[in-house]
């Protein structure tokens, strides 16, 4: 073989050689692609449903924390009313006329005392004559023996009655605040069943 048949055999041999390494790193590179495209794939998908996962939290974070809101505006609201309500009450009662009152103070005093032979301490409202005829009117209406007390007490509507050392607080004030929650729990089971 002449010098040139080798040299074109050698030039023939590496361009065959240097197609297969072409064709194998082609085929490399296209699985390298192939698996890069699947990972690339994978990861996409796993990112795509740990942001749908958190805007899936998010989202409901964000509907509770409007139903939240709503509640405490509503809450607020119910309390606002209920302010108002009893506002009108303490301002119903300490503005009653003298009949309403000498008939109430009649019926809540029998209705709390025990004994009937209480000393009562009558708040602001009503004027020496009108408590007497309180007084006098409830003696009749039990048979006890009740006194008016030479001091008043220091608030609007209301008494105390006192035996002794012992004393029933029946003062608006004590009432308002003592009995506001049971109060307050009445007026709305009521109003929630007219709703």
């Amino acid at each position: 073989m002449s010098v040139e048949g080798i040299r074109k055999r050698i030039i023939d041999d590496a361009k065959k050689e240097a197609t297969a390494i072409i064709d194998a790193a082609k085929r490399e590179a296209d699985a390298v692609l192939k698996e890069g495209g699947k990972e690339a794939d994978e990861y996409f998908e796993r990112r795509k449903k740990m942001l749908e996962k958190r805007y899936s939290k998010e989202k409901d974070r964000t509907v509770l924390s409007k139903r939240l809101d709503l509640r405490k505006m509503l809450l607020d609201k119910k309390r606002r009313w209920m302010d108002l309500a009893f506002e009108e009450a303490y301002k119903m009662l300490t503005e009653q006329d003298d009949k309403t009152y000498r008939d109430l103070m009649i019926d809540l005093i029998a209705k709390v005392s025990s004994h009937h032979d209480e000393e009562v301490v009558f708040g602001k409202k009503g004027n020496e004559t009108l408590l007497k005829e309180v007084v006098r009117g409830l003696n009749s209406k039990t048979g006890g023996s009740f006194t008016v007390s030479k001091k008043r007490g220091g608030f609007d509507w209301g008494f105390i009655l006192r035996r002794g050392s012992v004393e029933t607080n029946m003062s608006i004030d004590s009432l308002f605040k003592y009995k506001r929650g049971d109060l307050e729990q009445r007026a709305w089971e009521i109003f929630d069943a007219d709703v």
